[in-house]
């Protein structure tokens, strides 16, 4: 990393969105900052109301990092595009605090949007401490494939359902996992950044969608690793209303009417049923626990269902 303001910009700016997240934050800068990598890079870490002391460790540990402090929670998508924004590289890498990245992985996506001017996004393998692989890229989503997901039928049929783990060779596909994606800034001019109205969750794979339609490809390249701890944010309760509203947004600004009633009507009906299981497993002292935040979790995505415009 250059610790002298750059004559042009910068190959690569990455962005990072942390909130009261130190202690991945701190591997996850030294793995950036640490290796010699070839290309020029420059980094901007968004925080969204950290209270664990970031702000302070950020300015007395890299100087050099620029630093974006909204004192609150704005939602990921709202922060990306302010890092974004504040930066001035090629390209712009969207990388989570919870990861840990390689020379040879930044390196890689560089060098592949260089020879690759079509590519408007490209990212690699996740992988997990024990070295096996997370979920890396998916299809744009269907109702059928939502049903599998919402019931866990497919994942009873195929392990790992929906997402694709073990691809072995470059390819384009519909959208990656951003926790670890560069994009060109040109496609990023051309399509516009993030939809905010997406807090978390589904702002990806909008963008994607987006990036698709104007003609840019979206590819994944499996040479370049990137380990992602994952899950640190939110707890599977809120996380699930929070997916479940990424996706009908998706599906009502980009799959029209009918199938956006067809996917709410789906996600209502199986949470009414949750709420039958949970409400007589509530009656049962070691369940209610459980069962309390179930049924909190299942209302939540009922209301969602009726009332999301």
């Amino acid at each position: 990393m250059a610790t002298e303001p750059l004559t042009r910009p910068a190959d690569v700016s990455v962005v990072i969105v942390t909130r009261s997240n130190r202690k991945y934050l701190e591997p996850c800068l030294a793995s950036l900052i640490g290796p010699p990598f070839r290309h020029t890079y420059d980094v901007v870490i968004v925080d969204n109301g950290s209270t664990d002391g970031t702000q302070d460790w950020l300015k007395a540990t890299y100087p050099v990092v620029a630093l974006i402090d909204n004192g609150a929670n704005v939602g990921l998508s709202r922060a990306c595009n302010q890092g974004i924004a504040a930066s001035t590289g090629r390209y712009v890498l969207l990388l989570n605090d919870d990861t840990l990245v390689t020379a040879e992985a930044l390196d890689g996506m560089v060098d592949f949007l260089d020879r690759t001017p079509e590519a408007g996004a490209v990212g690699g393998r996740l992988m997990n401490e024990d070295g096996t692989v997370q979920a890396c890229y998916n299809s744009f989503s269907t109702l059928r494939e939502e049903a599998l997901i919402a019931t866990r039928l497919g994942e009873a049929l195929w392990p790992g359902y929906p997402s694709v783990m073990d691809a072995t060779e470059v390819a384009r596909v519909d959208w990656i996992c951003s926790a670890c994606i560069m994009l060109r800034r040109a496609a990023l001019d051309q399509v516009g950044l993030l939809d905010e109205e997406y807090f978390i969750y589904g702002d990806e794979v909008d963008l994607q969608f987006r990036l698709q339609k104007a003609g840019w490809g979206v590819y994944f390249l499996p040479g370049a690793d990137t380990l992602h701890y994952g899950g640190r944010s939110l707890d599977r309760w809120r996380r699930r209303r929070m997916v479940y509203r990424g996706k009908m947004l998706f599906y009502r600004k980009h799959y029209g009417p009918l199938r956006t009633v067809a996917l709410r009507l789906l996600f209502a009906s199986l949470s009414v049923a949750k709420l039958a299981w949970w409400g007589m497993q509530s009656v049962l002292p070691w369940r209610r626990e459980r069962a309390a935040r179930e049924i909190t979790s299942n209302l939540e995505v009922v209301r969602l269902c009726a009332r999301l415009q």
